[in-house]
């Protein structure tokens, strides 16, 4: 590829992005498909088959059932296999669910980002969605933003819940929130909104792949998180892009 386009590069990885968000709605309900691909990120890298498991043994229905932050996180550790503590779950509640405590993977991961600190993290999120869903929760916090002009906070606000850190936060809400609802919602200036703010936000962390393509471009900026998307993408589909460029 002799000329790197990160821009158009950017748009591909959201197509990409929104065509999984897109067979998602079509197998489940927007609040299950949102709440499932939210947990499969909490697994990055080497456990994320295990979330989707766990979020398909204690569905968001079955959450927003359970209703207190308390028992919620009962359900989750339980479901998870982390405790065997089943006082406060209700009648309902299917003990014979679980994973096995042995599937969770540790190897490479800081304390920090074990699992089961993960789940605790995620909770406050699905705690604060239960009244109005996890889907209804980021739209309305988009819309009190949508006038914001100053982008590098708006984020922030749209991710307003504690137990994971902000970086983490935004890599959650570009790779998952923008694109899912871009393809969910008919509300155009909410769309026309997400569009300036993927073109416009700063880019995010250095990753492993934005390091390998700093190594080998150098002299190419990456300028916002449209660009540093492309990057990703471009180093991801190397091969695929070189082939184009032929």
């Amino acid at each position: 590829m002799n000329k790197i386009d990160l821009n158009h590069l950017g748009e591909k990885w959201l197509e990409r992005k929104k065509q999984r968000m897109k067979n998602l709605l079509k197998i489940t309900n927007p609040d299950e498909a949102l709440y499932r691909e939210i947990m499969v990120s909490l697994g990055y890298p080497i456990n994320k088959v295990n979330f989707l498991e766990l979020a398909l043994i204690l569905p968001y229905s079955e959450i927003k059932r359970l209703k207190d932050k308390q028992i919620i996180e009962k359900a989750f550790l339980y479901r998870a296999g982390f405790s065997d503590d089943r006082k406060m779950l209700p009648e309902f509640f299917d003990l014979s669910l679980r994973l096995d405590k042995s599937v969770w993977k540790y190897r490479g991961i800081r304390p920090a980002n074990f699992p089961e600190k993960r789940l605790k993290g995620i909770i406050n999120l699905l705690v604060d969605s239960l009244d109005n869903g996890i889907v209804n929760y980021f739209i309305q916090n988009i819309q009190k933003v949508i006038q914001q002009v100053d982008f590098t906070k708006v984020v922030t606000r749209i991710m307003n819940f504690d137990g994971i850190g902000e970086q983490r936060k935004k890599e959650m809400f570009f790779n998952i929130i923008l694109p899912f609802v871009m393809v969910y919602s008919e509300n155009k200036t909410i769309l026309n909104f997400l569009q300036k703010l993927f073109e416009n936000f700063p880019p995010l962390g250095k990753n492993k792949f934005i390091k390998n393509f700093e190594v080998k471009f150098p002299e190419i900026e990456i300028r916002n998180v449209k660009e540093y998307m492309g990057a990703i993408y471009f180093i991801t589909n190397e091969k695929e892009e070189d082939l184009n460029s032929d």
